[in-house]
């Protein structure tokens, strides 16, 4: 096994501390730099951009490369899965197609349950389609990863996006297809597929109760416990975008809720992003306008008790600027929001890195949420788009930064001091 590269950075370690507990519950004039732990890719690529996507659970840490090389077969993707060793992130495998083509974008999106990894690719061959994407699963078994199986959609269409957003929980599969034709162009759709013995099953198919054209229903999911709740991009009204929240009853996933931006304009992108934990969720809305600044971004926490759904609070960046897209990934740990602005600068005038990006911490007080930080790689240049992607688990939280490296890219895990 090869050590990947990491730098500590104690000081930043203390800084951090001082600050989630509480010390300071403002907008910090210092802007902390997050180097705790580094991942790149055993045999990076130019144009791999490992980082697209991430996730986190317990101790393995798996980052999307949907452009890797898969053996022989350049641009096909890959999935790269790390296992922390005490202070390390140590790599412990790659996972590519067994059927791998170019351009499959196998890693687009990609979930992790404890021995088991769900690798979202949304342009992968399946039902005798090119591009009609597919999902796979893989499963470790006596300390290696094994592919158990590939899961498609039951009426597969060419560029249907099937498998470019994923939530996996127990027993449960939920994969969507953000641009399913179903009656109009890019409606959207998601499945569910149950685990029953060793076959994945499909088990129903989900739309938005006031289906429109070019909603891009599905574009991303998460799901927690009987709740489920899936982004629809550019959803009416106006098209700010809307999250539909769906139950799971004795008669299977019932919507009961849509669920829109109080502020919402066209293009907003509300449901870009979403994410859940307890009874709280966060939307991101990478294309929101606020104070008029366009494409600045926000992101809308919302309590879900029952069937009932309140916005709680809106988030922005203390220092949000033009096309920032803050919101363009969320995350959830503790009582604390992670939102990622992958295009935000960093630095003035000769010194500003373009587009290298940056996450926003905010913290539960009361009944408000605080900025309490913001994060930019110690690394950082120009073009990076630091913090694309976001997954927290515990007191872990990890960003992708897929152009870093010549678009090889890179990916962080950072410790959030309770």
């Amino acid at each position: 096994m090869k050590s990947i590269s990491y730098i500590r950075i104690s000081a930043f370690s203390v800084f951090f501390l001082l600050i989630l507990l509480g010390i300071s519950s403002m907008a910090v004039a210092r802007q902390p730099e997050a180097c705790d732990i580094r991942l790149t890719a055993g045999d990076p690529v130019e144009g791999a951009e490992f980082g697209r996507s991430v996730a986190i659970d317990g101790n393995h840490v798996a980052v999307g490369a949907g452009n890797a090389n898969a053996g022989s077969t350049s641009g096909a993707g890959a999935v790269y899965l790390f296992h922390r060793q005490g202070q390390r992130y140590i790599r412990e495998a790659k996972l590519v197609a067994p059927d791998a083509t170019s351009g499959a974008e196998f890693g687009r999106a990609v979930a992790i349950q404890g021995n088991l990894v769900a690798v979202g690719s949304r342009f992968a061959e399946a039902g005798g389609l090119e591009k009609a994407g597919a999902v796979y699963l893989f499963r470790k078994h006596m300390g290696s990863w094994r592919y158990e199986a590939k899961v498609s959609s039951p009426n597969p269409a060419d560029e249907d996006n099937f498998g470019r957003a994923l939530a996996l929980q127990g027993n449960v599969l939920v994969v969507t297809s953000r641009k399913e034709e179903s009656g109009a162009d890019d409606v959207g759709a998601a499945y569910v597929f149950l685990h029953r013995g060793n076959q994945w099953v499909f088990s129903e198919k989900l739309t938005a109760g006031d289906p429109v054209p070019k909603a891009y229903f599905g574009q991303s999911v998460a799901l927690r416990g009987n709740l489920l709740a899936i982004g629809a991009r550019n959803a009416d009204p106006e098209g700010a975008g809307a999250v539909y929240l769906f139950q799971r009853t004795g008669e299977g996933w019932k919507e009961f809720a849509k669920v829109i931006p109080p502020d919402g304009a066209k293009d907003d992108n509300f449901g870009f992003t979403v994410a859940m934990l307890g009874n709280t969720m966060a939307v991101g809305a990478r294309r929101a306008d606020p104070g008029g600044t366009e494409d600045a971004g926000a992101a809308y926490v919302f309590a879900v008790n029952g069937h009932t759904v309140d916005h709680v609070a809106t988030l922005t960046a203390s220092d949000g600027q033009k096309k920032d897209q803050f919101g363009q990934s969320v995350s959830m740990a503790g009582d604390v929001i992670a939102v990622g602005a992958n295009r935000t600068d960093i630095g003035k005038n000769a010194g500003k890195k373009a587009d290298q990006g940056a996450i926003y911490l905010f913290r539960r007080a009361g009944n408000s949420w605080k900025q309490i930080v913001k994060l930019t790689a110690c690394d950082g240049l120009a073009g990076d788009e630091f913090g694309y992607s976001l997954s927290a688990f515990g007191n872990k939280l990890v960003t992708g930064a897929h152009f870093a490296d010549s678009t090889a890219g890179a990916a962080y895990v950072l410790t959030l001091k309770p």
